[in-house]
């Protein structure tokens, strides 16, 4: 149903902009960026890009709605540090993130004890308010 639900492909960024300056929001946002920090030492930089794309997502979710966010970083999963930059995206926006779920790799994708590099996917299903 076209009137329901839409896909749509194009910079994250600027469209999420665009969406802001039009005042439109959704009831679910989905934001799984490219790989922002493939190494440790790009992890502050790659935080900040992290912090600074879910807080606009948390900006276009309706009060009350969801967000699944998810990081392919292995430093940033590793580090433990997403949960807290997603916390500081919701401070900079002035929202409220409850998670709902947290999760890795599904098990299509397992990870070898003897290569803790291996788990790299995280995602939280948050409640935006």
């Amino acid at each position: 149903d076209t009137q329901r639900i839409s896909f749509v492909k194009e910079d994250a960024t600027a469209f999420m902009k665009g969406a802001i300056s039009r005042n439109e929001v959704w009831d679910l946002v989905i934001l799984d960026p490219p790989k922002l920090a493939p190494r440790k030492k790009v992890l502050q930089s790659a935080s900040g890009m992290y912090r600074s794309l879910n807080a606009l997502a948390m900006q276009v979710v309706k009060p009350g709605g969801l967000l699944m966010t998810c990081s392919c970083s292995g430093a940033m999963t590793q580090s433990g540090l997403f949960l807290r930059t997603i916390q500081g995206a919701a401070s900079m926006t002035g929202r409220k993130v409850t998670v709902l779920r947290q999760a890795g790799a599904a098990c299509d994708h397992p990870v070898d004890p003897a290569y803790p590099e291996g788990q790299y996917l995280s995602n939280y299903l948050l409640r935006v308010t």
